[in-house]
């Protein structure tokens, strides 16, 4: 399991609708998938997480498998694992002072724990980059 968080200047709200409604604006464009750095990114309440870049291609990256706003999603995350062997991503927003902690909480599933043997170094480094994306976007 890993947990990795960044403290936002924002209220729980604003924390999540940027998280949520604006992931496209700050996720690092060196964490796409599409290889499109301008690919939009969509977290949808309907339940898909998904990349479309600009050519039409889209490439799933999780689930949504709960959305309580503004406190928490939790998603089956397909990155690195696919959807057949998806990990676990929690993310929870929670007030801290005049700000928002925004916790991700990234875990194995039954079905993914050797490949999130050889991924955790990997996820680790990239939710550093996300976090640090959202970061600034926040400030």
């Amino acid at each position: 399991m890993m947990v990795k968080s960044v403290l936002l200047p924002l209220d729980p709200e604003g924390a999540f609708a940027l998280f949520t409604q604006r992931i496209g604006a700050w996720w690092p464009p060196d964490r796409r998938h599409t290889g499109d750095p301008d690919s939009a990114i969509y977290l949808l309440e309907t339940g898909r997480f998904y990349e479309r870049a600009g050519d039409g291609q889209e490439v799933e990256l999780g689930s949504i498998r709960a959305w309580e706003p503004p406190k928490r999603i939790l998603l089956d995350f397909f990155i690195g694992s696919g959807p057949e062997r998806p990990t676990e991503v929690e993310i929870v927003f929670a007030p801290e002072g005049s700000g928002t902690r925004v916790t991700v909480t990234h875990r194995p599933k039954p079905s993914s724990v050797e490949i999130w043997t050889l991924r955790a170094a990997r996820y680790a480094g990239s939710w550093d980059a996300v976090l640090a994306a959202l970061g600034r976007a926040a400030d």
